[in-house]
């Protein structure tokens, strides 16, 4: 073992994106790409988002996970993957204007992180370092370039439109956590279950405003959520 050998150490933070050494020569049962799709399912499939690396080889097939982590790096390394396998799913206007880049961006981003809330999580916790990442930011800071602002202040408006994305889909993940740990899974459940403490509340007189609005049939009325409205 030479000297550079023996003073390697893993990249920070497990980024995949550092120093990582390809994967091996894909199989019959694994490969890259198999697992970071398995894994997305799974995530999919979980309120919170969570998942453990055994339920992901068990899942695919494999005794341990020790055999995913040759493909990924680490744990932390297969949510770099998944993270930037839902950048992708972005999309950014071009030669239309800067206002329909940054609008398309968050549309699609929205449609993208309600399809995936989990990746809300990731976005706050994981650089945006991927190669799907990196397309969406180029892509998008070049739109805004005719407009002639310096760097830092394209960065901004991008981050921006993102962090609207980003916010409301960690909002998302949560409600839906909690839904499924209290067994709420629907508004009428939850009004159900509160009934109670709303009669409560009402009668107390304290909170007039709130009680007229929660008990406004309106409220759950169809129509553009407030997210969709910050793009029009």
């Amino acid at each position: 073992m030479t000297s550079s050998d023996s003073d390697r150490r893993p990249p920070p933070g497990g980024l995949v994106w550092f120093d990582e050494p390809a994967p091996p020569r894909r199989t019959e049962q694994l490969s890259r790409e198999r697992i970071v799709r398995a894994a997305m399912d799974l995530a999919d499939q979980e309120a919170s988002g969570e998942f453990t690396m055994r339920a992901l080889a068990t899942g695919l097939g494999v005794r341990s996970p020790m055999a995913l982590y040759r493909y990924v790096g680490s744990k932390n390394g297969l949510l770099d993957l998944m993270a930037d396998q839902v950048y992708g799913q972005f999309a950014v206007a071009r030669g239309e204007g800067w206002r329909e880049a940054l609008r398309t961006m968050g549309r699609t981003g929205w449609d993208a992180v309600r399809r995936h809330p989990w990746f809300a999580r990731l976005a706050f916790s994981r650089p945006p370092l991927g190669p799907n990442a990196l397309d969406l930011y180029e892509a998008a800071l070049t739109e805004l370039d005719p407009l002639g602002l310096d760097a830092a202040i394209r960065s901004r408006c991008v981050d921006t439109v993102l962090g609207q994305v980003f916010s409301s889909g960690l909002a998302l993940l949560e409600e839906r956590t909690m839904r499924a740990r209290t067994g709420l899974s629907t508004d009428d459940d939850l009004e159900q279950a509160a009934a109670p403490y709303m009669e409560r509340i009402a009668a107390a007189g304290k909170h007039p405003h709130f009680v007229r609005w929660a008990t406004d049939p309106q409220r759950h009325a169809p129509g553009p959520q407030p997210f969709d409205q910050t793009l029009e």
